[in-house]
């Protein structure tokens, strides 16, 4: 009978398990993030068809929340999928096909949420006033544009090299100032947008409550009070879109001037786009409820026109409000949130 062979001594194992523990742990968060955020889009997906009709389904603003989502979910599944396999054979190299696209679809992700925005201001403000308004992030999205091109064909040199090591020590091998300056062109780009939103949304307000307060004698009580809080909750849910976006792009920031840690940068910025994509989502579902709808048409009694927000756009001499009122029709039996960009 053979004898067993003699155990491997703990102080050469211990090294050996310590290292791999360490080479893991990016793809476990990037794992995680991916598993949490991707799994909150699913049903924010089937909400916002549950939510619409197939008049409502043909808006850029409907289309272009879908096509957010979508991505959204496809690049967590495929996360995971490239995260599991560098886990389970990580001497397999690198999927230099899956992780391209990924890539791609990381970077171009947020666009769609962006775009949401940039609708927004589009109709909130008269045209004579658009050029002015959107040079500044007109010229920030090129920039941007150039820069996403730029990090791509760097990742695709780096991997392209005989021995790129894993994806990890290819985003460390990127040069630092790429992704400094992608993430503050993305950070002033989002903060200019969003500041104009609600200085507008905030604007309007003001003045629907000016208005309510002086035909207060002749409007019904418990009208007026539900108006102003659904122009109250719409302007919270729009800051909320704002802050939380805008304090993640802080800390990522941070990170990658204090830490120089491009992982724990890129995890913040993954992060940051679910965040991006969700608010955007659920200040569009909040705006197609049933309430927000009953709300709507009281305010009717209180101010002759609704919130900008659903306003048309303007110029300079007139202000016409678009009517967000029912009908028997039934493309419109809900609110119309989705023709914002008509």
């Amino acid at each position: 009978m053979s004898a067993a062979p003699p155990p491997i001594p703990t102080a050469l194992v211990a090294p050996i398990i310590d290292g791999f523990v360490h080479a893991i742990r990016p793809a476990i968060t990037f794992i995680l993030i991916a598993t949490v955020f991707g799994s909150m889009l699913v049903p924010l997906l089937i909400l916002l068809f549950a939510l619409s009709n197939p008049y409502t389904r043909r808006r850029p603003i409907f289309i272009l929340n879908v096509l957010s989502v979508s991505l959204g979910i496809i690049a967590a599944g495929l996360v995971i999928h490239l995260m599991v396999k560098s886990i389970l054979s990580p001497f397999a190299g690198i999927n230099t096909t899956g992780t391209l696209a990924y890539i791609i679809l990381e970077m171009w992700k947020p666009w769609f949420a962006e775009a949401v925005l940039l609708l927004r201001i589009a109709i909130v403000f008269p045209r004579s006033k658009l050029p002015v308004l959107l040079v500044f992030p007109i010229t920030i999205k090129t920039a941007r544009v150039v820069l996403d091109i730029i990090f791509s064909v760097q990742w695709a040199k780096r991997l392209s090299s005989s021995d790129p090591g894993n994806n990890f020590v290819v985003l460390n091998a990127l040069p630092d100032w790429l992704l400094r300056t992608v993430f503050f062109l993305e950070l002033f780009d989002n903060l200019y947008i969003s500041s104009l939103f609600l200085w507008k949304l905030r604007s309007q307000r003001q003045s629907r409550l000016a208005a309510g307060s002086a035909i207060e004698s002749v409007a019904p009580n418990n009208s007026k009070q539900s108006y102003t809080s659904k122009l109250q909750g719409l302007f919270w849910i729009a800051t909320t879109n704002f802050i939380f976006p805008l304090i993640l792009g802080i800390i990522q920031i941070v990170t990658i001037f204090v830490g120089n840690d491009a992982v724990l940068s890129t995890s913040f910025q993954m992060t940051n786009t679910y965040v991006i994509i969700m608010s955007t989502v659920f200040a569009t579902i909040w705006s197609s409820t049933t309430s927000f709808q009953d709300a709507m048409a009281q305010s009717n009694q209180l101010a002759p026109s609704l919130p900008l927000i659903f306003m048309e756009r303007t110029t300079d001499t007139t202000a016409s409000a678009s009517h967000c009122t029912t009908s028997d029709d039934p493309k419109h039996t809900k609110p119309e949130i989705w023709d914002e960009t008509q």
